[in-house]
């Protein structure tokens, strides 16, 4: 009986990677709705454009929160209960944003939507590892692939939305709908265990070196994710394009990113997979010439070449320090937490700069941040170590 028992958990369990699937597929979906409709939400709040990237600000500080006081549950057995009630209060947020005109209180609602969509994130990122071990590399790959799914609708949707009712409510209530159709999937699912309980506290943590690498990369390659597809719609109309060719321009974008991180499965079965990482970062500072050079012939090429190479490089950083260290709910923290430090102030400080200086800093900024990807990549590269024939070739 305790063996049937046994089976009919690990079976149990070995099913919530497909809910986590779920989850990345709405986050994603959610995550695209903001860049374009960051114009709409100043509008509704009768707010400048700068004015209103503080809930920008606010969502990463909620981010950020999230993962440094809710994430921790997941070392303590919470699991799925943690990521359903995070989703929960993500749909909860959404559902209220269109009926807010107010942008402190809209900021706070922001808040409240980055810290239940940060602990949702901690949680899929670290249980997957833990239920799927040493098959995680082409799943987590497949997870975050979800993401770009749910994220290529959403301009459209935004689109749609503003046609209609000419204001973003319909895409913020059915992305909330969407959000709590998840949620209450992930809970009817039983949550993996950690399986490196018993002897954690034997093993040896990395090095705070180690750990400064790891923060050097996520800060940067968050800034080169977030801030393209946050200020790329922003950036097309200030450049002369049209609400409708700034949101195709946005779609493409995360065409791009889809088909990268469709190709990031493969990918991941490398044992090279790190060197795609540099590469990707190279071709995103070829992109950020092209647009330096204001060849808008070429806008459209740029924004889906732009997405292919952004989209493997976290997917494959997070597999690569899974399997040289023993990845817990508080190191997955600390990753999830730096994307939150990120998209709270780069986001912020590039819409600034777009603004009030010009359209010329967006690639410039994206430049910086692609070119500190490409340097933490080789640095972390040289710390962890790789085989030999790969350093060889790098």
């Amino acid at each position: 009986m305790h063996r049937v028992n046994s089976t009919v958990s690990e079976q149990t369990t070995t099913r919530s990677h497909r809910a986590y699937f779920g989850v990345f597929l709405v986050v994603g979906l959610s995550f695209g709705l903001v860049g374009p409709s960051i114009s709409l939400l100043a509008e509704q709040t009768n707010t400048s454009l700068a004015s209103i990237g503080i809930v920008l600000v606010t969502y990463g500080f909620g981010y950020v929160l999230g993962t440094q006081i809710f994430a921790r549950g997941y070392d303590r057995g919470y699991g799925n209960r943690l990521i359903g009630c995070a989703l929960l209060i993500a749909a909860s947020s959404f559902a209220l944003v269109p009926f807010i005109s107010m942008r402190i209180v809209l900021a706070i609602v922001f808040l409240m939507f980055g810290t239940a969509v940060s602990t949702s994130d901690v949680g899929c990122n670290t249980l997957i590892v833990w239920e799927l071990k040493d098959r995680v590399g082409p799943r987590l790959a497949l997870m975050h692939t979800m993401f770009g799914v749910g994220a290529i609708l959403s301009p459209l949707i935004v689109r749609a939305s503003d046609e209609i009712r000419g204001d973003a409510a319909i895409a913020y209530w059915v992305a909330g709908a969407a959000i709590a159709t998840v949620a209450t999937v992930v809970l009817l699912h039983r949550a993996p265990l950690d399986p490196h309980l018993e002897n954690r506290e034997t093993e040896v943590d990395i090095s705070k070196k180690q750990i400064a690498l790891i923060v050097m990369f996520f800060l940067a390659y968050v800034a080169l994710e977030v801030v393209f597809v946050t200020w790329i719609y922003t950036y097309g109309i200030k450049t002369g394009l049209s609400k409708n060719e700034s949101a195709i321009l946005t779609s493409t974008y995360w065409i791009g990113f889809m088909l990268g991180r469709v190709a990031t499965v493969f990918l991941a079965r490398k044992s090279h997979g790190i060197l795609f990482i540099q590469l990707g970062a190279v071709l995103n500072i070829v992109v950020c010439l092209v647009l330096y050079l204001r060849i808008d012939s070429l806008l459209l090429p740029c924004a889906i070449i732009y997405g292919i190479a952004a989209a493997p490089q976290f997917p494959l950083m997070f597999g690569f320090i899974g399997n040289r260290t023993s990845l817990s709910g508080k190191m997955t923290a600390r990753i999830v937490g730096t994307a939150g430090v990120s998209s709270t102030t780069l986001p912020w400080l590039a819409g600034q700069f777009l603004e009030r200086v010009g359209s010329w800093t967006f690639p410039t900024f994206l430049a910086c941040t692609a070119a500190t990807v490409f340097i933490a990549t080789k640095l972390i590269t040289n710390s962890f170590g790789v085989p030999k024939h790969i350093s060889a070739t790098n």
